[in-house]
């Protein structure tokens, strides 16, 4: 009788505790701000933005994000995207180190006028005149060199070129032939590209609720075979749900 009795109670005490040993840990929820720097070739600016991350098991979360990037005097842009995070180890301790890895979109506006670009129009040309952008600075006549390999040759047409300062290559190449602007000022063009994040951070648990997250990701852009890449470290403070 005293045996079965010890039976049932380890049977019983078995029961009660298999599911909590064989379970998945309990889904969490982080909303982050996030705060920092992008840097690319000819240029670095602060990053600004937020994210949500959630623990899908002790090994994997997801992340999604959206950012502001300022890119110098005359160029803003934003990126947003979703990125799987591999932690290298369990979830449940206090420090983490995970990879990371996403996608999404980046957008970028330049401000031609500024002078960090095509600068002020004044009367070289006449208004109306087709320009070819070509890389460095200046204006010149003649056919312009163009903008390298995928951008095609300067239209016959053309009156002249106009340099395009530390406007990348990237995105100078799609500028494309110019009309030289009637009132004596360039207009601001926009281009929006998928991008690839890759990289990887710390997730540490400050409390129970606050995790502290510095991260660094390397943001490559991509149109028409050709890449722009920017380095990215923002450090998010985010609060557990």
């Amino acid at each position: 009788m005293k045996f079965r009795m010890t039976s049932l109670t380890i049977v019983a005490a078995l029961a009660l505790t298999a599911p909590a040993a064989f379970a998945q840990p309990e889904r969490q929820t982080a909303v982050s701000l996030a705060g920092g720097i992008a840097s690319g070739a000819s240029d670095t600016g602060v990053a600004l933005g937020g994210s949500v991350l959630v623990d899908l098991t002790e090994r994997l979360s997801i992340e999604g994000q959206g950012t502001y990037l300022a890119r110098g005097a005359g160029a803003d842009a934003f990126s947003a995207g979703g990125s799987l995070l591999v932690n290298l180890l369990r979830s449940s301790e206090r420090v983490v180190p995970y990879a990371a890895i996403g996608g999404g979109v980046y957008h970028v506006s330049y401000d031609l006028a500024n002078a960090r670009f095509l600068g002020p129009a004044g009367t070289q040309f006449a208004a109306g005149s087709t320009l070819c952008p070509a890389p460095g600075t200046g204006f010149g006549f003649g056919h312009g060199p163009g903008m390298g390999a995928g951008a095609g040759a300067c239209p016959a047409s053309a009156t002249g070129y106009w340099g395009v300062g530390a406007m990348p290559t990237f995105y100078a190449r799609r500028l494309g032939p110019m009309a030289f602007p009637h009132n004596g000022a360039w207009e601001t063009r926009s281009f929006s590209d998928p991008a690839l994040s890759v990289g990887g951070g710390v997730r540490i648990d400050v409390t129970d609720r606050l995790v502290l997250r510095p991260d660094l990701r390397a943001l490559v852009v991509f149109r028409d075979r050709q890449t722009h890449t920017l380095g990215v470290f923002v450090v998010n403070l985010g609060y557990r749900f």
